[in-house]
């Protein structure tokens, strides 16, 4: 049995008994029996495993965080990081909405100064080309926004983008380890947060 992981049940039986451990078969098999109860072998569907704490490592490490221990200090680690990072999500969310509608005022703000020039200041002939220049300067930054990101420049993408951007500079501000947060969430075999931008 050197060497070897595994064997079968009636392997372990046979061994117990060329061993001269037991005098019957049901010796032999309540020998076996306390091995298995021992955690010297594992004992599983006919299946003897020689080395019952690489058993266990193995479930340990498939085992959710939700069946460890309370008291466990990866789950109390991890917990904290999952909330470090759900306070900076809610602040970079709060910052790219600050930008968001700091967009809207400029834009309502164009077009009213552009109202104001039309009707009180200058006329329309005098406006028409200004507007048409400014439309023709947006659509240039969209397309130029389109070649650097290979991306379509819509309202989602552009929120999207100034989460990550966001998010990535408050990560290095609160020297936030985001790889400590994926290796905790592998070695615990719990799903990423699916509401972030990970």
């Amino acid at each position: 049995m050197e060497g070897k992981e595994v064997i079968g049940y009636s392997e372990l039986l046979e061994a117990c008994k060329s061993m001269d451990v037991a005098r019957s078969l049901n010796e032999t098999i309540a020998f076996a029996r306390v091995l298995d109860e021992a955690g010297v072998v594992l004992v599983f569907r006919d299946k003897v495993y020689l080395h019952p704490e690489k058993v266990v490592d193995l479930v340990r490490k498939a085992v959710p965080l939700a069946l460890a221990p309370e008291n466990d200090p990866i789950k109390d680690e991890l917990k904290r990081l999952l909330e470090q990072k759900e306070e900076i999500d809610v602040q970079a969310h709060k910052e790219v909405r600050r930008i968001l509608w700091t967009g809207l005022g400029l834009a309502v703000g164009q077009v009213g100064l552009f109202f104001r020039l039309t009707f009180w200041e200058f006329s329309w002939d005098v406006m028409e080309p200004i507007t048409y220049f400014s439309t023709s300067i947006i659509i240039v930054i969209c397309y130029a926004y389109f070649l650097f990101t290979s991306r379509d420049p819509t309202y989602q993408d552009l929120m999207k983008r100034l989460f990550l951007s966001r998010q990535r500079k408050l990560f290095l501000n609160h020297n936030f380890d985001l790889g400590n947060l994926k290796a905790l969430q592998n070695k615990c075999k719990t799903p990423l947060d699916a509401s972030a931008f990970v």
